[in-house]
């Protein structure tokens, strides 16, 4: 739902894909990319410099990326991550908050 709202208002690919929900391989737990880098993320200092990984909020699992299906290539994963990375040190940057919990 949110990805149809997004691309009407024009949202860039790497935008829609990175609030697509993915499904957790442990818990089942459903979640965005955004989502995961701001609260399972948070502190991890790879998650500001491109991390291609992401983590559960729920359950804390990590896993890559382009397990989860949202991206097609370890090229895309790869901008996929840096997209994601570059929004979250932007905000730090923006507010004068430290990324590290």
């Amino acid at each position: 739902m949110l990805s149809g709202c997004l691309e009407k208002l024009g949202g860039s690919p790497r935008l829609l894909k990175a609030t697509r929900t993915v499904r957790c391989s442990k818990c089942g737990f459903e979640f965005s990319l955004i989502y995961a880098r701001a609260v399972a993320c948070r502190g991890c200092p790879e998650a500001i410099i491109g991390c291609e990984y992401t983590r559960c909020p729920r359950c804390d699992n990590e896993f890559p990326i382009n397990q989860v299906g949202i991206a097609s290539s370890k090229k895309d994963t790869r901008v996929l991550a840096t997209y994601t990375s570059a929004i979250f040190s932007s905000y730090y940057n923006d507010f004068g908050e430290n990324p590290a919990r």
